[in-house]
């Protein structure tokens, strides 16, 4: 027959939870041997079923033999060979007389091999003061001893002063392992009478592992404290003008929570339980995060930083674990809770921020004992922070209602200005500096608008212009310009924007829109589609009719177009779309023509000069929409070579997206894809230009333009037109 015994053990390690259990099998008819197994798992937690599931596990046979083994303690901690943080655990293995001791430590690798790592022997039994650190690093301490050894040391040693009280033994940035704890002071061994130390009997001392040298920690802690705090945690440690800097949460034995900067008190919190034994921090979703202390017989609370108040408190509490386990990028708090089921740990359990998560296997007992002056801190907080958000938030709304008034009043000056130039008209604009707005100009720019060069308004020139027209296209207003051969050799940057008259608002219309301008092209049209790149597609634009105070002069609209077309009758266009303007039964705009003058103009303007000038006055109204006035007859007669239709082809290509093919065939010859396109797709030549062909089975909204492109009896492109 046999009988087991257990152990159990659990730390967070990167989000996870690794799980150690140590059965110990004695076999007892007359027989002293025991058997001892470690079984190790890797749990994660599953948000969708709120449970901790095992991805892996192993075990391992520790000790055959007369000995007892037990579990000291587990850890992560840095492999001084890897440079990479692992999990350790440290084994204790001793006889039943208990003369001697010998101690293992195991690493758990990511492949759930446990690799010995290194054995050292004690006359004496460790307790519960063992802490790993980077190395792995054991260290413990005994009679007013801090001793250490680690595989690199091959052997034990121990930390030259005396320190009878042990407040932290923890790795320091910039120190490296480091020892602080307090210890008797005499009068003569200061000299001073007067000194802190003196006055009160103690000296909080810091005693660097890798320098080997003994510092005053007064810094952290003042020394009056130094005898009565059970445990600290070091929050912030830097060094500035070599003097260090540090903030510091400790407890006392008279249970306030203190909160130091630079060994002095700033903040206390009263503690609900007593007894502290260790303070950790848990980085949240919520401002600074928490602190988290534990107390003897199971009991744990929690403290925001900011505020300085108890979040929440709990009893009957296993063990406790901080890491991110819902992997969201923030800490939570694992809480395992004492039970009766011996076999499943995890039985009862909570996982949460005391924020936004929180995930419980078992709410009815996870107890609160939170008292009423608590649940009304932690309800004045909350509302504190929720007042605070409010508050962050209407002053960025404010801040937001500012810009958007500056902006509509600029734009809405810029459109007054503009309208007041083509009447000849003087307007003032406010100076940039007076709206807080920071020019986006080049300086040489900025030298050319100093004196007063940038813009011309030309109220006569009509050789440029040769005729205007309007189509209206599905949903979209195609407004096109028909240049001439001067215009050509004389004008660049070609574009256009439509003016709304003063009778149809009362305020300028300003809409933010996007606009694309491309080169003109002095090469003759060759009857395929334009040898430039295709531009995106203009942004839809909205009316937003807003009333001011004054004589508002007049309102305009500002195109957004994509793009423009030229041939051998040199036309551009401009797209917006026609939803917003349906508003209004009859509009009336003026179409103006933006250029500017290049170095083959002939005239009295300086080149590089920008221009604008009012080339015509177009009407739209619903009546004539409806009755399909505008509508491209093209698309009812491909045949139709007239002038009409020559413009009913540029509308359809302003309001279309291009696509080009690039076809290559490097076995066969290329078959005659126009006369696919006009058998099996049905197409139609286009008669003012034969080049194109157009399936038209859908309507306005579905028209196709093809252009089929031959370069080599192997290769060839494709254009394609399409909305």
């Amino acid at each position: 027959m046999s009988s087991d015994s257990y152990q159990e053990k659990i730390i967070a390690f990167n989000g996870e939870v690794l799980y150690f259990r140590l059965t110990i099998t004695r076999l007892t008819d007359g027989e002293t041997d025991r058997t001892s197994e470690l079984l190790f798992r890797r749990m994660a937690f599953k948000e969708i079923t709120g449970r901790f599931e095992t991805k892996s596990e192993g075990k391992a046979s520790i000790n055959r033999g007369t000995s007892n083994m037990e579990i000291m303690c587990c850890s992560s901690a840095t492999d001084a060979r890897t440079g990479m943080l692992v999990p350790c655990i440290l084994l204790k293995q001793y006889k039943k007389k208990r003369s001697s001791f010998r101690y293992a430590l195991l690493i758990v690798h990511s492949s759930n091999n446990l690799e010995p790592h290194m054995e050292f022997k004690l006359q004496y039994e460790l307790k519960d003061n063992v802490t790993l650190l980077k190395g792995p690093t054991v260290l413990w301490s005994n009679e007013e001893t801090v001793y250490f050894t680690s595989l690199k040391i091959g052997k034990v040693l121990s930390v030259p002063i005396q320190l009878p009280s042990v407040q932290l033994i923890g790795e320091l940035q910039g120190k490296g392992i480091v020892i602080l704890g307090a210890r008797k002071c005499m009068a003569e061994e200061h000299g001073d009478a007067q000194s802190d130390q003196v006055v009160w009997g103690n000296e909080f001392v810091g005693y660097c592992l890798e320098t080997e040298k003994t510092f005053n920690a007064a810094q952290f802690l003042p020394h009056a404290y130094s005898s009565v705090v059970t445990c600290m945690f070091i929050d912030t440690a830097e060094e500035l003008d070599n003097q260090l800097k540090a903030t510091v949460v400790a407890a006392t034995t008279k249970n306030p929570l203190i909160w130091f900067e630079s060994g002095i008190p700033k903040d206390v919190c009263q503690l609900p339980f007593e007894g502290p034994q260790k303070i950790e921090k848990a980085t949240t979703g919520r401002e600074d995060g928490l602190f988290i202390v534990t107390f003897d017989c199971g009991y744990v609370c929690s403290v925001w930083k900011e505020g300085w108040k108890v979040a929440s408190s709990w009893q009957g509490i296993q063990s406790l674990h901080i890491d991110d386990f819902v992997h969201c990028g923030t800490d939570q708090i694992l809480l395992l809770f004492e039970t009766s089921n011996t076999e499943d740990i995890f039985k009862n359990y909570t996982v949460t921020d005391l924020f936004e998560i929180t995930y419980s296997s078992n709410v009815e007992k996870c107890e609160d004992v939170n008292d009423d002056s608590a649940v009304q801190d932690n309800r004045l907080l909350t509302v504190q922070a929720l007042e605070a958000r409010l508050q962050s938030g209407l002053a960025s709304l404010q801040e937001l209602q500012q810009q958007l008034e500056v902006k509509d009043r600029v734009l809405s000056q810029s459109s007054m200005a503009l309208t007041s130039l083509i009447q000849g008209k003087e307007c003032a604009l406010s100076k940039a500096e007076e709206e807080g707005l920071v020019s986006l100009w080049e300086e040489e720019t900025c030298a050319e608008i100093s004196n007063g060069e940038v813009l011309s308004v030309a109220k006569d020139l009509p050789e440029f212009v040769e005729k205007v027209w309007q189509r209206v296209v599905d949903d979209s207003w195609v407004v096109g310009v028909k240049l001439t051969e001067s215009a050509c050799l004389s004008l660049d940057d070609v574009s256009l924007s439509l003016l709304m008259d003063q009778d149809i608002c009362t305020a300028p219309a300003v809409i933010q829109s996007q606009s694309n301008v491309l080169q003109f092209s002095k090469s003759p049209f060759s009857g395929s589609f334009p040898q430039c790149q295709t531009e995106p597609l203009a942004k839809k634009t909205r009316l937003a009719s807003e009333k001011s105070g004054g004589d508002s002069g007049t309102s305009y609209i500002e195109e957004s177009f994509s793009e423009f077309h030229r041939s051998q009758t040199q036309t551009v266009t401009t797209v917006t779309d026609l939803s917003p303007l349906l508003a209004f039964s009859n509009l009336n705009c003026s179409v103006m023509l933006h250029a500017t003058i290049n170095t083959f103009h002939k005239g009295s303007l300086r080149a590089g000069l920008p221009v604008v000038f009012q080339c015509s006055r177009v009407s739209l109204n619903l009546e004539d929409i409806s009755l399909g006035k505008y509508y491209p007859k093209l698309l009812n007669n491909s045949k139709l070579a007239t002038e009409d239709a020559s413009e009913d082809v540029f509308a359809l290509i302003a309001v279309s997206r291009k696509w080009s093919f690039q076809i290559h065939s490097h076995n066969h010859t290329l078959g005659d894809l126009n006369e696919w396109l006009l058998g099996q797709m049905q197409c139609q030549r286009v008669g003012v230009n034969p080049d194109y062909l157009l399936l038209n089975n859908q309507g306005a909204s579905g028209v196709i333009l093809f252009n089929w492109k031959i370069k080599s009896a192997f290769e060839g492109t494709l254009h394609i037109q399409c909305r």
